[in-house]
């Protein structure tokens, strides 16, 4: 597929306005307060990982379906999920390549 139409179906300019849109996206469907997204490393873990998010397997529920509404993508099973959240880059990654599912 080509980025710029994923972009344009995705609603964003650029794979960094992606990234910041998936960071404010789990900031606010997993209630962190006081991290904004500028303040979350990219190339980190979110789930379990060392950034300021301290995200848990609840919350990586709640992303996934903030996903399918937000973006219209799934997550159809842990290792899907597990590979996708290693880090906000390899989401990116999936939600430009996963084929859309009905919101």
């Amino acid at each position: 597929m080509d980025v710029e139409q994923a972009y344009k179906e995705l609603n964003v300019v650029s794979r960094e306005d992606l990234i910041f849109k998936l960071k404010a996206l789990i900031i606010k469907a997993c209630e962190v307060r006081d991290v904004k997204p500028e303040d979350v490393p990219t190339d980190v873990p979110f789930i379990g990982g060392p950034g300021p998010l301290k995200l848990d397997s609840l919350d990586a529920m709640e992303i996934a379906m903030e996903l399918r509404f937000q973006f219209g993508v799934e997550l159809k099973n842990a290792s899907t999920a597990a590979k996708a959240m290693q880090s906000f880059d390899s989401l990116a990654d999936f939600v430009i390549e996963a084929p859309k599912v009905k919101k």
